[in-house]
């Protein structure tokens, strides 16, 4: 979450001056070094955590359904970013911005996708037990609308924004689908998660449409709104993978060598 913060406020507070790029920040240098550092300390981390999740799931076969393609699609996006990650000071190329965007929400989603199969360890079924691919791709093409409205904006080009508006809607029908189908579990593991994806959801559509009407965009709204988008995703894993499962039971752990005591 700390990458995706910095790289917004970086991004937002990037002016492209008369159409020339690189862009400059508008942040005072102090606070921009600041920024940067948080943003490369953690996505330094966020590597270390990566190799240590992959280790971890090679030795601690078999895991729960669903923590195989996570640990798989954290490395990928791990290794994604890392390849752009020195095209995307300035921002001097828009396709670079979009896969930063893109590849940080991936990188949240399946290691929150981990984060959240390890802890409820959960026995699925076949017809819900398997990532909501389809339905995960539809809002990862939502934010990569908007990372290109965003980017785009830099260079005063505004009508991408309306992409990004018309993406929104079955992003929001997908997410009401699953607030829908929540609801009718009533299970007690879930309730948190469904009362935070209940509160982001509306938040972000309000916010969303303030963008939209304000002729000046300010920056902490632009902040805001990017910043409860991988809020809403990681309430959406949550929601998913405590659905799903037979009453949501105890992932049952290997048996230990010297046998039960």
């Amino acid at each position: 979450m700390a990458i995706l913060a910095a790289s917004v406020l970086l991004r937002l507070s990037t002016v492209v001056d008369g159409g020339t790029v690189p862009g400059q920040s508008m942040l005072p240098t102090a606070a921009e070094h600041t920024v940067r550092m948080i943003h490369r300390f953690a996505a330094t981390g966020m590597g270390l955590l990566g190799l240590l999740a992959a280790v971890f799931w090679w030795r601690a076969r078999p895991l729960p359904p669903g923590a195989g393609a996570a640990v798989a699609g954290l490395l990928s996006a791990t290794v994604m970013l890392a390849a752009i990650g020195p095209l995307t000071p300035g921002y001097r190329f828009t396709v670079v911005t979009v896969a930063n965007v893109a590849g940080g929400s991936l990188l949240l989603m399946f290691c929150w996708w981990l984060r959240e199969s390890m802890a409820v360890a959960t026995r699925t079924d076949r017809s819900r037990g398997v990532f909501p691919f389809r339905a995960f791709s539809v809002f990862l093409i939502h934010v990569a609308s908007g990372a290109t409205a965003s980017a785009l904006a830099m260079g005063d080009v505004r009508w991408t924004a309306f992409i990004h508006v018309g993406t929104a809607v079955p992003a929001i029908l997908i997410a009401g689908g699953v607030l829908r189908d929540a609801h009718g579990h009533g299970r007690a593991a879930m309730s948190s998660h469904v009362a935070a994806l209940s509160l982001l959801l509306p938040a972000q559509i309000l916010l969303g449409l303030a963008l939209l009407v304000l002729s000046t965009r300010p920056v902490w709204l632009g902040f805001l709104h990017a910043t409860v988008s991988p809020l809403l995703i990681a309430a959406l894993v949550s929601v998913e993978v405590r659905g799903t499962g037979n009453g949501n039971k105890p992932w049952p752990r290997p048996p230990s060598p010297e046998g039960p005591h």
